[in-house]
């Protein structure tokens, strides 16, 4: 029965959008905007000799059960994407636009169906010096970010942040010919847990959004690429309602979240860039910092992690680039539980070679040490080789 249902929908579908399109020369597809389709098509081989958090990624290394090592070997293209870009109106003197992206890392109940989920959409209303951005981007104090093929790109290895809804303002300012400074603020969700088990996410419980600013120089130096420097951070809360678990009841608490990150991206000379961040704070899971873990709550208190990364990006020919990172989140000792991760850090080696703009191979080395408080650390030995088609 839902078969068939199924099939009368899909068949509807088909004899409307036909209906509609009737009177469209065969292959154009119209809108009252200019729409530009992006993306690529990837496909990952990837190798672990210890099983890592989560599945495709490497996020940190899972501990050995009863002290053996479990290997994985995986394929994947869940990485593959597809974008519109949207070219709109000109409005009050400023030019609206819009862009929606999506990859195939949405619910992760098979291996080869894959689910489809939006990283980004939102629309952007720019001026000559300033810029408003509606919708769902990444976070505004993202300055910089590393190169790598692991679709993780450091996240709890050292690099903080994701994507999340927000409302942006942007202003540059002109300082010479070659450089400006630009300013950035934004309110933006604030994503948290369910520690109280009450069904409602914790940051959406705080009676106030998550404030996010960047402080960011854009300045030409020592090569015809731009040197970019910036201070940014974040700082909001979360509200753990009271709750009742094993007969003790614990108080309604609030938390905050925080951090104060520094970065660069420092061209040295046009086939050798320096690039990295440096960053301190507190409550980090869903920003990816505290090696997932923002709030211990048997101590009730939120986790204090710092950290970093630090990459050699270097361009010998046209179509070839080679990358060297280490990264490290540590989170505090102190703040944590018994068998809680303590430290990860990694070291990677990446090259990329492209045959033309759009065609281009990839391996990857990443070694990975995940520490465990009062536990054993676990290592992993990642190897991943990719594939990309962009169109």
């Amino acid at each position: 029965m839902m078969c068939l249902k199924s099939f009368s929908v899909a068949a509807l579908s088909i004899v409307l959008v036909g209906t509609v399109l009737a009177d469209v020369p065969v292959g154009q597809v119209t809108s009252k905007y200019d729409i530009t389709i992006y993306g690529y098509i990837k496909l990952d081989a990837i190798y672990d000799s210890q099983k890592t958090a989560v599945g495709d990624l490497a996020f940190f290394v899972l501990p050995k059960v009863d002290g053996e090592e479990d290997s994985e070997t995986r394929l994947t293209a869940r990485q593959s994407r597809l974008g519109l870009k949207v070219n709109g109106p000109e409005v009050e003197g400023g030019r609206v636009t819009g862009l929606l992206e999506m990859d195939f890392y949405g619910k992760a109940d098979s291996d080869n169906a894959y689910h489809p989920r939006m990283r980004l959409g939102y629309l952007d209303w720019a001026f000559s010096t300033w810029s408003l951005r509606a919708g769902q981007d990444w976070e505004t104090f993202i300055v910089v970010v590393p190169t790598t093929i692991n679709f993780a790109t450091l996240s709890d290895q050292g690099s903080l942040g994701l994507r999340r809804p927000q409302f942006r303002l942007t202003k540059d300012f002109a300082l010479s010919e070659s450089s400006k400074l630009v300013l950035k603020g934004a309110v933006a969700r604030t994503v948290g847990q369910d520690i109280d088990g009450g069904g409602q996410d914790d940051g959406v419980d705080s009676d106030i959004p998550t404030f996010q600013g960047a402080v960011v120089l854009q300045s030409v130096l020592l090569t015809e690429k731009k040197t970019v420097a910036g201070i940014s951070g974040h700082w909001g809360k979360e509200v753990v309602d009271s709750y009742t678990k094993d007969d003790v009841t614990v108080d309604e608490k609030k938390y905050d979240s925080w951090s104060v990150i520094g970065s660069l991206c420092l061209p040295i000379i046009k086939q050798l860039s320096l690039v990295g961040t440096i960053w301190t704070g507190e409550n980090l899971d869903t920003y990816y910092g505290g090696i997932g873990q923002g709030i211990n709550p048997t101590a009730q208190k939120g986790i204090k992690a710092t950290g970093g990364y630090a990459q050699i990006q270097v361009f010998p020919m046209d179509k070839v680039n080679v990358n060297f990172t280490y990264g490290v989140d540590d989170p505090k000792d102190g703040d944590l539980a018994a068998n809680m991760r303590s430290k990860n850090e990694t070291l990677v080696a990446s090259i990329q070679y492209s045959f033309s703009s759009d065609l281009i191979v990839g391996l990857e080395y990443q070694y990975l040490e995940t520490k465990y408080k009062d536990s054993d650390s676990a290592k992993d030995n990642r190897v991943q080789a990719a594939m990309t088609f962009k169109f």
